[in-house]
């Protein structure tokens, strides 16, 4: 029997998916449906490493509320019992009936919980998440994003072959704020430019696997340093789905003539138009290797692999990889060859509302279906 998580209605609507044409045998569960407590399973408690989804929780509240003048110690202790809250509840319906639990991101707090009392019953976690190709899904059984099962090993990409073509429409996200992204700053883009995409400061993708680079604002800031000693123009786009306002960049890029910020561009075309392409770990990294651009990553993601991106490590190294910008070599058959495995090996067919026959099987692989559909 498989597990299928659910912390809200999109995942619950995918996973009856799962439930109404595989051949899988599943029990699905919404987070916000288990009502009983176990107390009793506190016992246990001492096997189950809490700390780390309330230590990211902190993290995330501070890089969402960074004026907040709450000390650390009491929104620690608030997720600290919120964590216990959690763990109580998801012991009642986690345990031995099950072979395989099902999940989001696997990283985020409720999720994490989740596979912690997993791990008590030798369940095996499989991760779900957006994909980072049009039309794609993650299915993982090692993790998401950094943590994926991607080959790292250029060798790999060097010999594989696929005659298969590549999409090259990218589809754009619904941004959170719409007035940001309608002709918030106007104006045209300049002739000669490196794109910045913006991610969300309070994303895991930040939070874990952002070493040297703590958020948006840090990031535009070495930009900034960095634009003064280049002959070369800057266009940032914030991140749709972030609700964060950053108005002291705003005045550092109107008095700044090679800081752009164009929100009311889309993406594909912000990509297509550009020199290069900064990023710390965003899925717009693999995006623009679709348009054969050279893509600098600041942070540990699983496509920053020598001879497909520009890994940096530090400002200094940036800034001196981007002043010898021109000579960087790319072999894009590479590229395309690791962009090829991505898209019809690795992830997964289609989307989370549209039924897919071929989505479901590739599902069913992965989870190793047996038996009788469940009903």
């Amino acid at each position: 029997m498989i597990l299928l998580l659910g912390v809200n209605s999109r995942h619950i609507t995918f996973f009856k998916k799962i439930e109404m044409f595989s051949k899988c045998k599943v029990e699905i569960v919404s987070s916000k449906k288990i009502f009983k407590f176990s107390i009793r399973n506190l016992r246990y408690l001492d096997s189950v490493n809490l700390k780390s989804p309330i230590d990211l929780k902190v993290k995330d509240f501070f890089a969402r509320y960074d004026n907040s003048l709450i000390p650390k110690t009491l929104i620690f202790y608030f997720y600290k019992i919120l964590a216990l809250f959690y763990y109580m509840r998801y012991s009642t319906i986690i345990n031995n009936r099950y072979t395989k639990i099902v999940v989001w991101n696997g990283v985020t707090f409720r999720q994490a919980i989740a596979i912690e009392i997993a791990k008590l019953y030798n369940i095996e976690p499989i991760y779900i998440e957006n994909g980072f190709l049009p039309n794609r899904v993650v299915i993982d059984r090692k993790g998401v994003n950094f943590y994926n099962s991607v080959p790292r090993d250029i060798e790999f990409y060097r010999n594989y072959r696929n005659i298969k073509t590549l999409p090259k429409e990218l589809i754009p996200r619904n941004p959170k704020n719409i007035k940001k992204f309608l002709n918030s700053r106007g104006g045209e883009l300049p002739k000669r430019y490196i794109f910045i995409p913006f991610q969300v400061d309070y994303d895991t993708q930040i939070m874990l696997f952002s070493p040297w680079i703590e958020n948006m604002r840090e990031l535009f800031y070495i930009i900034e340093n960095i634009s003064k000693k280049l002959d070369i123009d800057f266009v940032f786009k914030e991140h749709p789905s972030s609700r964060k306002s950053y108005h002291d960049i705003y005045k550092k890029i109107d008095s700044n003539p090679k800081l752009y910020l164009k929100n009311e561009y889309s993406t594909q075309e912000l990509i297509q138009k550009s020199e290069a392409v900064i990023t710390i770990n965003s899925s717009v990294g693999v995006e623009s290797l679709l348009y054969h651009k050279k893509v600098f990553v600041l942070g540990k993601a699983f496509y920053k692999i020598d001879g497909i991106t520009i890994g940096i490590d530090n400002e200094v190294q940036l800034l001196e990889s981007l002043k010898n910008l021109d000579n960087i070599q790319i072999d894009f058959n590479i590229v395309d060859n690791f962009l090829k495995y991505l898209y019809y090996d690795y992830l997964i067919e289609g989307n989370f509302i549209d039924y897919n026959r071929n989505q479901i099987k590739q599902i069913e692989k992965i989870l190793e279906c047996k038996g009788v559909k469940s009903v």
